[in-house]
């Protein structure tokens, strides 16, 4: 949280290693995760149940299709491609960014950049777009809470765009329209990955039928389990109670379950089971 905003500064004091002081806080995280995973965390967001923020945060994120058929793909690597990527990134790093047309305040803070006349401009239009519709719609809170973060997102990406057009020697002084309207069209391409991701979140039960359809195949439950049997299994999306409800429900309506209701008896509580249909083996 402290590196948030890129300008905070931080320091740590150890006994061993002493103090350690760093002017400019920024992490960037790159990596990937299943979609069981990130979709039952996101599912308890949605509800309301543990909505700390966190994922509004990875604003680039993509959900990548399903691949209906595989392919085999053997080649070599771009190494001219990756060579180009860490000349960038080693330029970048050692730039006098005020050489360069940044500006720089009197307390030689932290340089910045301006739009040009024409990408301030369509800066300003963006963004009374994304307020007057998107934020003000009819959108589910989360997705608002989501595309308020693009606010910073869009100029922040004209401005690494604008960077590297700069350390290829191709940049203007401030940052462009071309680079404005790249970055644009980014907050374009994520937004519709955002869309995606959230809303098979917020329907999970497919998700969570078929997941328990794959266990029925395997044999993994026996005629006349519960619910809890489901979700004391811990497994992915069924781990919740409510999901391992609705999946039991959906497969029902599906015909591979049999719902078997017993009444309840002095001092115990009616229960809910469930038999297989012994056709699941061959679907």
């Amino acid at each position: 949280l402290e590196a948030w905003n890129g300008y905070g500064s931080h320091t740590t004091d150890r006994i061993e290693r002493g103090t350690t002081h760093c002017d400019n806080m920024c992490v960037s995280i790159v990596g990937g995760t299943q979609p069981s995973k990130i979709l039952r965390y996101l599912q308890k967001a949605i509800r309301g149940l543990d909505n700390d923020g966190l994922v509004q945060r990875f604003q680039l994120f993509v959900y990548p299709d399903d691949l209906k058929t595989w392919q085999l793909v053997d080649q070599t690597p771009n190494t001219q491609a990756q060579e180009t990527v860490v000349k960038l990134i080693e330029t970048i790093s050692t730039m006098d960014f005020v050489k360069y047309g940044a500006s720089q305040d009197e307390d030689k803070g932290v340089p910045y950049f301006r739009f040009s006349k024409e990408a301030q401009q369509l800066f300003y239009d963006w963004l009374t777009e994304l307020e007057t519709t998107k934020l003000r719609g009819k959108e589910d809170s989360i997705i608002v809470e989501h595309l308020a973060k693009y606010r910073k997102l869009m100029p922040a990406l004209a401005l690494i765009i604008h960077l590297i057009d700069t350390a290829n020697q191709t940049a203007e002084i401030d940052v462009s329209l071309e680079a404005t309207e790249k970055a644009a069209a980014w907050c374009d391409f994520l937004e519709l990955h955002a869309r995606r991701l959230y809303g098979m979140a917020a329907n999970m039960t497919p998700s969570a039928a078929s997941i328990l359809f794959k266990k029925l195949t395997q044999r993994k439950l026996e005629n006349g389990f519960t619910v809890r049997d489901v979700y004391r299994k811990d497994w992915s999306l069924l781990a919740d109670k409510e999901l391992a409800q609705d999946a039991c429900g959906e497969l029902v309506h599906l015909g591979w379950l049999k719902e078997v209701i017993t009444d309840p008896s002095f001092g115990q509580k009616g229960k809910i089971s469930y038999t297989i249909n012994p056709k699941i083996g061959e679907a």
